[in-house]
């Protein structure tokens, strides 16, 4: 029985997130917040000057954004040498193409993203949700303490 392609993404998607567990949390933190941003880069800017950013700024995280992106779709079905050629798919693509890439996108980012948020438990702005708990915890105890 063959998978659902959202299935297949989902599940590509997992693996590259899940690979960046073992990346300095630093890095956790700035790949996360670039993820959290991408399907807005893509549906603002469009996903030729998306994936062209990412490629220009050249920084780890960038790259990794771009590269776990690139080998989603090489996973489901596409075919990308490495990250410049992907872009230079994305930028040569007539409309109809186009359209068809960016909604894979934009599909491909949203599994990335849920997943940065359950797996590497980071939020929009980069931090951690574990710590963010932690935080909390410490205040509620706080609050607690002072109230005895």
């Amino acid at each position: 029985m063959t998978q659902p392609h959202s299935h297949q993404i989902a599940a590509v998607a997992y693996e590259r997130v899940e690979s960046r567990k073992y990346d300095h949390q630093d890095q956790q933190k700035c790949y996360g917040a670039l993820v959290h941003k991408l399907p807005a880069m893509i549906l603002q800017n469009g996903l030729a000057h998306a994936t062209g950013f990412l490629l220009a700024k050249g920084k780890e995280e960038h790259r990794a954004v771009l590269e776990d992106l690139r080998n989603i779709f090489n996973q489901t079905g596409h075919r990308y040498e490495d990250d410049q050629a992907f872009h230079q798919a994305i930028i040569q693509a007539d409309l109809q193409k186009t359209m068809m890439i960016t909604r894979h996108a934009l599909e491909v980012a949203g599994w990335m993203r849920r997943y940065v948020q359950g797996i590497l438990k980071i939020n929009s702005t980069g931090d951690s949700d574990k710590q963010n708990e932690s935080e909390t915890a410490k205040e509620a105890d706080l609050q607690e303490a002072s109230q005895s």
